[in-house]
């Protein structure tokens, strides 16, 4: 029982060590940079100009980020809102387009 015991107090103070070790081995993590409305705005970039579906997915992903993380408290009616808004002040006609063609509006005015 004794061997146990002296077994189980070597092994707790070796895996300890093993993790303070460990700790010292990573990285610090960076938090991605949001940018304010102004620069996102500038950086705007029109879907039909990103010649990937991959590089479109991204894109809007990034708009999602920075909506989620700069203006937390906007519905979603606001986020379709600026988003069509960003549309119209960078002239994405393409975009525009196959909106206006769309079957169903997403919201009857």
């Amino acid at each position: 029982m004794k061997a146990i015991v002296i077994a189980f107090a070597a092994f707790t103070m070796l895996s300890g060590a093993a993790l303070a070790a460990d700790s010292d081995d990573t990285a610090p993590v960076e938090a991605p940079v949001i940018p304010d409305d102004a620069t996102f705005d500038a950086q705007f970039q029109c879907p039909e100009t990103i010649t990937g579906s991959d590089e479109r997915i991204e894109e809007y992903a990034r708009y999602v980020a920075w909506v989620r993380t700069a203006h937390p408290d906007w519905n979603f009616r606001k986020r379709l809102d600026v988003r069509y808004g960003l549309l119209k002040h960078h002239a994405c006609v393409g975009t525009l387009a196959n909106i206006a063609i769309s079957g169903r509006p997403v919201f009857r005015p």
